[in-house]
């Protein structure tokens, strides 16, 4: 019962957004079909503005996992809206086991997990984190690439104002269990801006 509770929230709440995203950043979106329609995968997106964690669950076909900021959850009416809305809280700054730990078990239950290999807004490098899930866990990675978030709502603004965007799905990439996690976060990261200008 409280799984079901938890996703008809998760789908009101989703739909709610996409009305918002239908007034400040209209969304035309590639790739769907590249959306695996079962089981558990780790979708790896590029990271440009706050809403970015907001926009994705609206154009993914299937309900999402994602990590948030520990720091959002000392509200305690905030932190359950997030978690029941399927987020689990990571620290920033340093390895939070815990949050690896509760990903991988989203993605054993079946759940696509929501990653930003950057770490941060516009990073210039993959964080190795990627690279780890992906190889502890055997799931296909999808590499998303977002774009025009950062006009709606750039760094450092409160108020988002309209433009549009676009999301690309691209094709899901298997990774093996000896593979290097540096590596392996190199070419997730490379997947992602490769749909930017796909030849």
């Amino acid at each position: 019962m409280i799984e079901f509770l938890r996703s008809i929230y998760y789908w009101l709440v989703t739909g709610l957004v996409s009305i918002v995203s239908l007034i400040f950043y209209p969304c035309q979106v590639y790739g769907r079909q590249n959306v695996p329609s079962k089981g558990g995968f780790i979708l790896a997106s590029n990271h440009e503005s706050n809403i970015d964690p907001m926009l994705l669950p609206v154009v993914c076909p299937r309900q999402m996992r994602f990590m948030a900021k520990d720091s959002l959850f000392k509200n305690p009416v905030l932190g359950a809206l997030i978690r029941t809305g399927g987020g689990f809280p990571i620290k920033r700054g340093r390895a939070d086991r815990g949050a690896l730990t509760e990903f991988l078990h989203q993605l054993e239950l079946g759940y696509p997990v929501l990653i930003f290999p950057q770490g941060t807004r516009g990073g210039d490098k993959p964080q190795a984190g990627v690279g780890f899930l992906a190889v502890k866990s055997g799931k296909p990675v999808l590499p998303t690439y977002i774009e025009g978030t950062d006009q709606v709502l750039p760094k450092g603004q409160a108020c988002p104002q309209r433009h549009a965007v676009k999301v690309i799905f691209g094709q899901p990439l298997m990774f093996g269990p000896h593979e290097e996690p540096d590596i392996v976060a190199k070419k997730v990261m490379a997947a992602i801006f490769a749909l930017k200008n796909p030849s």
